[in-house]
């Protein structure tokens, strides 16, 4: 065993839900060789350097990793989330995180891949890995075409499509012909769905049904209210 795999690892969960940060930590300190520290859990204001792994979520990875980038530091980070989708990995990697699983991963795997992060080399889960190489072979879309179909997923029209990006029609057309070609759809809906599942863009929310006034269940509140005096 090499010198590096011996020596005690320092890292540092930083994870926004209190729960999710505990549960890290505690598995994280099974492992004799690592030392860990959990604002939010454990009782600390002030980190001190030097931390080898940071624990986060995906959005704090991808923030950290930019900022360790800037900022020269060694120190790696690791994504945990349930973010499943190829597009989200690959946008994880490019951001410069260096490690990537999945919130439901073993205690074993995650030990593996905060190990590997402190030899300097990456981790990515093997579902995480799966899905970057496939987006590999997928063509990427330019931020038009998604502007594009995050109108389509709300189920604008080409003009209002149109409309609202200040473009003509025949661009619209043109834009959802490219996008078809490139998600290998033939429809509007399959191009949706298809997109959402790469991760191109989010799943449209429904709207809400508007609300209707309902009788209250005990009469009416005035008398509701004097029952209980």
């Amino acid at each position: 065993m090499k010198d590096s795999d011996k020596r005690v690892l320092r890292i540092l969960v930083s994870y926004p839900q209190p729960l999710l940060a505990m549960g890290i930590a505690a598995a994280l300190r099974q492992q004799l060789e690592f030392e860990v520290v959990a604002p939010g859990v454990d009782d600390v204001s002030v980190v001190q350097a030097p931390i080898d792994v940071i624990v986060t979520d995906y959005h704090g990875g991808l923030s950290l990793a930019r900022e360790v980038k800037l900022a020269q530091k060694r120190c790696r980070v690791m994504v945990m989330t349930m973010h499943d989708r190829a597009n989200d990995v690959r946008g994880a990697m490019e951001a410069g995180v260096h490690g990537y699983l999945q919130l439901g991963c073993s205690i074993e795997e995650l030990a593996m891949g905060v190990k590997a992060l402190g030899r300097g080399t990456r981790y990515l889960s093997l579902d995480a890995a799966q899905k970057m190489a496939d987006s590999l072979t997928h063509e990427s879309l330019t931020a038009r075409e998604t502007d594009v179909l995050r109108l389509l997923a709300l189920g604008k029209c080409n003009k209002s499509i149109a409309m609202k990006l200040a473009i003509t029609v025949g661009t619209v057309k043109g834009h959802l012909r490219a996008i078809f070609n490139k998600l290998d759809a033939a429809s509007r809906t399959e191009a949706v769905g298809i997109a959402v599942q790469r991760g191109f863009i989010d799943a449209p929310i429904p709207a809400c049904p508007p609300m209707t006034y309902r009788q209250p269940l005990f009469g009416t509140h005035a008398q509701f209210a004097t029952e209980w005096r």
